[in-house]
């Protein structure tokens, strides 16, 4: 294909990002994996550049992707900037969301939270893997109430975080001490029908179990005889 004379038979942006893809789908989720095939993705990268393929916000973002899930965040954050100014691509939901999921799963909660800004701020609404990432790093990083509040100005945006999610904020509420507003939050969950009963039930329960708290009625209403 490279060699050919005919200029509509050499390798397109789709050639190069129908590699990229390709490349990147292998191992699944698998961190190791994606840290291997980075290496021929970043060097097939450069082979589009030299050869006046100019790549789309699509191919960019599959580059993030896989920077982000190799945990090269600083290379991800590093294609994230020159997308603009460098190859005239505007970043879509996929790009940020991608920043914000890699930035998270790495503790990075400031650097998640600046991405995150931006992104809504532009008026797009992040995918629900980058939610759920985003909110428990904020939960397990001790910022409860920042988390509460992501998770509802998500639920209005229609993103609800996943069980895990609601579990990892409810708990961390309890355990900074806040346990008026994990109980808040519950009923508000329930209210707004997040949940129903049978989860509510659960995550009383993962209370109890977990702070041995024996004011909690796992098997009914909120029941607090302090």
């Amino acid at each position: 294909m490279r060699a050919s004379a005919d200029p509509a038979a050499r390798p397109s942006a789709d050639t190069y990002h129908a590699l990229f893809t390709a490349l990147l789908s292998r191992g699944g989720g698998d961190t190791m994996v994606h840290y291997m095939y980075m290496d021929t993705v970043s060097a097939l990268f450069r082979q589009m550049l030299e050869e006046g393929v100019p790549p789309d916000t699509r191919a960019l973002n599959v580059l993030v992707k896989g920077y982000a899930q190799s945990l090269h965040l600083n290379d991800a954050l590093r294609v994230f900037h020159q997308m603009r100014p460098v190859y005239g691509c505007e970043p879509d939901a996929l790009t940020y969301s991608y920043l914000v999921h890699g930035l998270s799963e790495q503790g990075r909660t400031r650097n998640a939270r600046e991405v995150f800004d931006e992104m809504l701020a532009k008026g797009l609404a992040p995918t629900e893997p980058a939610c759920n990432t985003f909110v428990s790093a904020l939960a397990m990083a001790g910022e409860a109430g920042e988390a509460e509040r992501v998770m509802w100005d998500m639920a209005r945006a229609g993103r609800v975080v996943d069980d895990v999610t609601r579990r990892a904020v409810v708990e961390e509420l309890w355990r900074s001490g806040r346990r008026d507003d994990a109980e808040r939050v519950v009923r508000e969950m329930e209210e707004r029908g997040i949940v129903g009963g049978a989860e509510r039930r659960a995550l009383l329960r993962s209370l109890h179990d977990e702070f041995g708290d024996d004011d909690l009625d796992v098997d009914d209403r909120w029941r607090n005889t302090r």
